[in-house]
Formats: structure tokens, C-alpha cells, sequence
């Protein structure tokens, strides 16, 4: 197989291949041209943050929240207490975030993977096969690493208004101020506070920092598994189009997307313990700012104890299942994008 790949000396393998301009359905003016990826990028992720956030939902409560007994009992519960809207709690900052970095994300790594390749393999040791395949690999996974990173330090207080949205209900429910006419008489709007309201909050009760609470987790998850999911969807894009077109530069709808769902399968079985430590930190973060402003116990509502191992993986299949769904949507409307939008 890796004798249909193409040698060291060519083009370095990239998202997508060149731009029939044949295709094109549509022209973005000149002062736009620099940011087009970027702009395609922005539009695919709106699609694909919205149709995989009630399960990013479901995922964050079953990492956070023992009484739901699997999948199914969280969706129910969730649905019969707060309806759909409790599906899209704190929708808007990751529409915003989300969506924004993942356009900065491809910028990132789309500018700096030829630097990255050209630092790398100008020295002996790494320069060690003439395989372009195999050298696509490191290149790939340090530009996704520096892309993650940096990514990370925008999208950590977006994130963790995500993360307080889904998680301040469930936190109060462990309160003395369980019932409806509790939180009422409290003065909490039983309805869930607006985005704005929440940003208020974090900050009057856990200063500018609280913004950035569980920002060392956040910031290896997001560099890790950008660095594997980069690799992982050139590498298996590359090896499908090899396979079904024998060209590297033909995308086909399948590499696309079957590339596209699995690299995020991958990333996500790799770091999702990680990730499980982060929404910890993060929840006990909001249970924290819940007690400031309630003047209820702190240590009522903070984790008791660590997590076990096994708990760290509590939530992973509604994770894989959304991850597949939403990277194959993102990658799907991305391509599509590139291919006929010039």
C-alpha cells in the first residue's frame, strides 16, 4: 500500500486538495480571499455545534452527575424537568466559540504545517524515511498541537459558560433549594439564566479568573487532541483516496466523511479521560460560585471524593456518537464548502 503514496518532494498532503474553479458556485470578493477557510470553517462548525450540542448536554451531566443511570434516563429526565431548552442550555457561547475556533483552529494549522515540516525534517535525525506519508504524520500532529493550544487560551472562558449553563440546575438540586418555590423565593429565574446573566455571575462571585477555571485541563485537552485529530483525518483521507481514486488530490464524499467522523472518534477515546477531569474541576468550580451567591455550604455540593478510572470514561458513548456525527457534518460542509466556494 505505501508504494501508491506519494514520495517526499511533493505536495504536502493538506485539509483539501487544489481548487477546481470549474466547480465554483460562488466567488468570494478579493479582500476575502486571505480569510475564505476561515469563513468556510466558521459556517461548517455553526452546523455542526448545533446539531451535536443536546448531546454534548447529555455527555456533560453523565461525566458529572451519578443519579443518571445511562443515556436514555438522562435525555427522559432532562426533557420532563426543563423541556428541549434543557437540550440547549448555554447554546450561544460555544455557537460563538466553538465556531470561531474552530476557524482559527484550521487558520492555525494550515499556516503553520509548512513551517512546522520544514523545521522538522531540516534536521538529520528526524529526516530518517523518504515517505511523505510517514512524514505527514509528525507534521501534522505538532500544528495541530500549537493550533489546540493556542485555540484553548480563547475558547476556556466560553467553554466553562458552557459548562456552568448545563450544570448550575443539577447543582442547585443538591442545595436546600431544591424545589421550584425554594429557587424562586431565592430570587433565581426557575427559567435559567440568560448567557450574559451567567458571565455576571462567574465574575461578581469568582473574579476574571473564575473565567478561566479548569484552564490547565482544558489546555492539554484541546492541544492533544488536535494534534491526533489532524493526523488521524489527513492520514486515513490520504489512505482512502488512495485506495478508491488512486490519487491523493481526488477527495471522494467517502473519505470525507468517514475521515472526518473517525478522526474525531479517536481524538475523543484517546483524551476523554482528560476531558472527564476537566468538567470535575469545572463543575466543582460552579458549585463553588453556586454557594457564594446562595450563601449555601460549599462542601455539600463539591465532588466528595476522586473519580475511579472507570468513572473517567463515564459518558463515552454519547461522546463518540456525537463526535462521529458532528466532525463528519463539520468536515462534510467544510469540503463542500472549499470545493465549490472560490
Amino acid at each position: 500500500m505505501s508504494g501508491n503514496f506519494p514520495r517526499a518532494g511533493g505536495n504536502i498532503p493538506s485539509i483539501v486538495g487544489d481548487l477546481d474553479h470549474k466547480h465554483a458556485i460562488h466567488v468570494f470578493p478579493q479582500q476575502l480571499q486571505p480569510f475564505r477557510s476561515s469563513i468556510i470553517a466558521y459556517g461548517a462548525s455553526l452546523a455542526s455545534t448545533l446539531v451535536g450540542y443536546p448531546m454534548d448536554t447529555v455527555k456533560v451531566r453523565m461525566q458529572t452527575h451519578k443519579h443518571y443511570t445511562n443515556y436514555i434516563d438522562c435525555f427522559v429526565k432532562t426533557y420532563k424537568t426543563e423541556g428541549v431548552r434543557g437540550f440547549f442550555r448555554g447554546v450561544w457561547a460555544p455557537l460563538i466559540s466553538t465556531s470561531f475556533s474552530k476557524s482559527i483552529s484550521v487558520s492555525i494549522y494550515t499556516a503553520t504545517k509548512p513551517y512546522v515540516y520544514d523545521i522538522l525534517f531540516s534536521y538529520p535525525a528526524f529526516d530518517v524515511t523518504s515517505n511523505a506519508f510517514l512524514k505527514n504524520l509528525p507534521a501534522c500532529f505538532v500544528s495541530g498541537f500549537i493550533a489546540g493550544g493556542c485555540v484553548s487560551i480563547f475558547a476556556c472562558p466560553f467553554e466553562f459558560i458552557k459548562i456552568f449553563a448545563q450544570l448550575e440546575r443539577l447543582v442547585q438540586s443538591k442545595s436546600p433549594l431544591r424545589s421550584e418555590s425554594q429557587r424562586a423565593k431565592a430570587g433565581i429565574d426557575t427559567r435559567g439564566p440568560s448567557t450574559s446573566k451567567i458571565v455576571q455571575t462567574i465574575v461578581k462571585y469568582g473574579g476574571w479568573r473564575g473565567l478561566y477555571s479548569g484552564f490547565y485541563q482544558h489546555f492539554l485537552r484541546d492541544s492533544i487532541s488536535t494534534g491526533i485529530y489532524y493526523s488521524f483525518y489527513e492520514s486515513m483521507k490520504w489512505s482512502i483516496n488512495v485506495l478508491t481514486n488512486e490519487s491523493v488530490n481526488k477527495p471522494s464524499a467517502t473519505s470525507v466523511l468517514l475521515a472526518g467522523g473517525l478522526s474525531g472518534v479517536f481524538s475523543w477515546i484517546l483524551i476523554f479521560p482528560m476531558d472527564t477531569a476537566k468538567s470535575l474541576v469545572q463543575k466543582d468550580a460552579v458549585s463553588t460560585i453556586v454557594a457564594r451567591k446562595y450563601h449555601l455550604p460549599q462542601e455539600s455540593l463539591r465532588a466528595s471524593k476522586q473519580a475511579s478510572p472507570k468513572k473517567h470514561y463515564r459518558g463515552l458513548g454519547i461522546s463518540v456518537t456525537r463526535s462521529f456525527i458532528t466532525n463528519m457534518v463539520f468536515f462534510g460542509v467544510f469540503e463542500l464548502g472549499m470545493t465549490y466556494l472560490a
